[in-house]
């Protein structure tokens, strides 16, 4: 096993690494800026969506925002949840 960073190649060692699960050592920096760059929600990978997961998703997330904001502002809970 190589002691290259999975994401620049170059050598790991000091207390600059960490061990990235499932795909090996990596610079903590060379880690942090995969992780920011990446488009994920707690695992969920945006970008490998297609247009049509990537709207219902959307919408799931935009009709569950709008019910927080009703029974934040106190409004009756009439079964109904509003989509848009």
């Amino acid at each position: 096993m190589s002691l290259n960073c999975v994401f620049c190649n170059k050598l790991v060692f000091g207390t600059t690494g960490v061990t990235v699960p499932n795909q090996g050592p990596a610079h903590q920096y060379c880690y942090q800026a995969h992780v920011a760059l990446k488009r994920t929600f707690q695992s969920l990978d945006i970008s490998a969506l297609n247009e049509s997961e990537f709207n219902d998703l959307k919408d799931l997330v935009l009709s569950e925002a709008n019910e927080r904001e009703r029974k934040r502002r106190g409004a009756s809970d009439a079964g109904d949840i509003e989509l848009f």
